[in-house]
């Protein structure tokens, strides 16, 4: 189950529209909920971010929400994902990223895993696992496995990945991390939050040029 951070940040991004299923339509329901300025700067190939920070049950959390449009189809893209293996590229400041062992029969049962990641810079790391779900054949939910060791106190988000006209790819990518008290939220948060929300173009720079050399990317 997921814990209780998750279902206020469920709602805040249902507030801004981006839990609203793709409707009868097409492709062109995967950006029927953004604006025609953010339509407008995401067809031209730049990121759309929308910054957040709340207070939930003693916590303190920031993030936020990030679109990317991606020359590669949503099963490109999806694949890349699923791989942890890719995530130390494809995912900002990311060191390693480690598949665990299914904690219990259930996990199986409900096809979830856990991976434990190593993020941070030169100067400190953050060690923690998240449990990964995918959802609706579109969707990539993670949540904090507090049961292992973790050096932040909370994170859970997403990473949805819908079709363009052309053969492109919307990735909208979602997460709300709270570092806990102390020194590391002083020095660290906003550079943090920052960094979270320029997860699509990271994933973006890893995928396309994967995508270019599996055909796997828009007809040219």
């Amino acid at each position: 189950m997921r814990h209780a951070a998750a279902g206020l940040l469920s709602s805040c991004l249902l507030a801004l529209l981006l839990t609203t299923p793709a409707r009868a339509g097409g492709p062109a329901a995967a950006v029927a909920d953004l604006s025609r300025h953010d339509q407008d700067v995401l067809n031209a190939g730049k990121m759309v971010s929308r910054a957040m920070r709340f207070d939930d049950a003693g916590g303190h959390y920031v993030g936020g929400v990030s679109y990317q449009v991606v020359d590669a189809r949503p099963e490109v893209v999806l694949a890349a994902l699923s791989d942890v293996a890719n995530w130390s590229e494809a995912l900002p400041r990311t060191k390693s990223a480690t598949l665990l062992p299914n904690a219990t029969s259930v996990d199986s049962e409900r096809g979830l895993s856990r991976v434990e990641l190593v993020q941070g810079s030169s100067l400190v790391d953050a060690r923690y696992t998240v449990v990964l779900e995918r959802e609706g054949g579109d969707t990539i939910r993670f949540w904090l496995d507090p049961s292992r060791p973790h050096d932040i106190k909370d994170v859970w988000g997403f990473f949805r990945i819908r079709p363009m006209p052309g053969g492109r790819s919307l990735i909208t990518v979602g997460a709300a991390l709270d570092l806990g008290d102390g020194l590391a939220r002083m020095l660290f948060e906003d550079k943090i939050a920052s960094l979270m929300l320029r997860a699509p173009r990271h994933i973006r720079a890893f995928v396309e040029p994967r995508a270019l050399a599996l055909g796997g990317g828009p007809p040219r």
